[in-house]
């Protein structure tokens, strides 16, 4: 039976696979459909109805959040490279990025706790 540490890697290595594989294929078919992509373009669409508008600004409020707190969980934890995490929410998505970072959190918390 794994540890619940390691049932928690697993899922939120799942979580990344689906942020990716999902947010990726809508970003495929946007380029497919427009010939390539325009950042204006794109955040032009993403607001172009009340639903979307909504959605757009959830997850720019969740971005926010979650660059606030994983710099201060980063540097509590000493976690290296915490802006990749940064990077990754911008150039592939943030459904992707945060179970990254909780996933690499949970592996930390797991070698402290080794150490100890």
């Amino acid at each position: 039976m794994l540890n619940s540490s390691k049932s928690r890697q697993i899922i939120y290595a799942l979580f990344a696979l689906a942020g990716v594989t999902l947010t990726s294929y809508f970003n495929i078919q946007y380029m497919l459909e427009q010939g390539g992509f325009s950042l204006t373009h794109f955040i032009h669409q993403a607001y172009i109805n009340n639903a979307s508008s909504s959605l757009t600004n959830d997850v720019l409020v969740i971005w926010a959040a979650f660059i606030v707190w994983s710099f201060v969980e980063a540097r509590r934890l000493s976690m290296a490279r915490w802006w990749v995490y940064i990077l990754l929410t911008a150039t592939v998505a943030v459904a992707f990025a945060v179970p990254v970072f909780l996933l690499m959190r949970e592996r930390r918390l797991a070698e402290i706790n080794t150490d100890s």
